[in-house]
């Protein structure tokens, strides 16, 4: 049976986000100069300078000095007084005709758009009710400065000024971390699985876990546990609470359960696994209940919100499926290579937020 599409208002804003995106990646590459004179006029506005040794030799430009302040600061990252948004995370995505092609030609649309939409259009009926990391202050801010791309790293100055290789994956790593670690009640993941090479495993799932505003059970996949899987690995394995701990990529690190494997073991053996897996792992505050499962009947944003111990929405409030083809995130458009479900090939990028935030 195949899946079903996604809403057809979601799915067309999705699009249109992705490429607008491309389009602003795609002028930053050719004007890096306008992106750093942005980030030049933040820091001076914040009243940063150029760190100087005692000779006068820059040891710290203002421009680096205010992307790693804004990585950290929790005042961009905190809703408006009074607002409790149900915070949406993300990684991967689908491919899709009429989004932006990636480093293999392939049309890819991230699940960051797809989560963008989804916040967008709950914020229509009830404002302030949903949000991702790229929506808001902090995110945006951080996210026009482009740091992906290597012409505004090295109009930055390159590795000579503090910009090597792996910064931008560090900020957004930080700043992921920041943001889930503000997350308060239910949140909403757009994935099926966390892969171990996307930040949203890496970083996001565990911030979460250990956020005590949030815990392990308010955690929601908006997507159902891959279709490729045995069906008692989807019915057992498959629920919220495992699919927040566990991975199902990489054999060689901890939390692995193999789909295939964890179907043909007996149902004790089975059962053990989980236990061990989950042992220590601690819940959302108050009375523990039960994970539902994904044919649940589904719930508004701003219910879920306010009572985020009660019944989950199954896959979305607008209820689909994920689509089985899914390739890599990649902060500006493209990604890349395409993979199946669960199992992404590395990107030649590190991913976002998501908390991949990223990916």
């Amino acid at each position: 049976m195949s899946p079903e599409p996604i809403p057809k208002h979601i799915e067309e804003g999705a699009v249109a986000r992705a490429n607008a995106r491309h389009k602003a990646a795609l002028d930053a590459k050719a004007d890096p100069d306008s992106v750093v004179a942005r980030i030049s006029a933040a820091a001076e506005a914040a009243g940063l300078k150029d760190k100087l040794t005692e000779r006068g030799v820059l040891q710290e430009s203002k421009e680096k000095r205010y992307i790693d302040s804004l990585a950290k600061d929790k005042a961009k990252l905190t809703p408006p007084d009074g607002a409790k948004p149900i915070s949406a995370f993300w990684s991967h995505g689908i491919e899709h005709p009429d989004a932006p092609k990636n480093y293999d030609g392939i049309p890819f649309l991230s699940q960051r758009f797809i989560a963008e939409e989804w916040a967008a259009q709950q914020n229509k009926t009830n404002p302030g009710s949903a949000q991702t990391l790229e929506t808001i202050q902090g995110g945006r801010e951080l996210d026009n400065m482009f740091l992906w791309e290597p012409e505004v790293i090295e109009a930055l100055g390159g590795a000579d000024a503090g910009f090597g290789p792996g910064y931008a994956k560090a900020k957004w790593d930080e700043i992921s971390a920041t943001y889930g670690g503000l997350a308060e009640g239910r949140v909403n993941v757009f994935a099926d699985t966390g892969n171990t090479r996307a930040v949203l495993y890496q970083k996001e799932l565990g911030t979460l876990r250990g956020n005590e505003n949030v815990g392990l059970d308010n955690i929601h996949f908006v997507y159902e546990a891959p279709r490729s899987w045995p069906e008692v690995t989807r019915t057992e394995a498959g629920t919220n609470t495992v699919r927040a701990v566990a991975q199902f990529d990489n054999k060689d690190l901890p939390h692995y359960i193999d789909p295939q494997g964890f179907a043909a073991d007996t149902p004790e053996a089975r059962k053990a696994k989980l236990d061990s897996l989950l042992e220590g792992v601690a819940p959302a505050p108050g009375p523990a209940q039960a994970q539902p499962q994904a044919q649940a009947p589904a719930v508004k944003a701003a219910e879920q919100q306010a009572a985020p111990k009660g019944p989950a929405a199954p896959l979305w409030q607008m209820g689909f499926q994920q689509p089985q083809t899914v390739t890599r995130p990649e902060r500006s458009g493209p990604t890349p290579v395409a993979g199946s479900p669960g199992a992404p090939p590395l990107a030649l990028r590190p991913l976002a937020t998501g908390m991949d935030g990223p990916a």
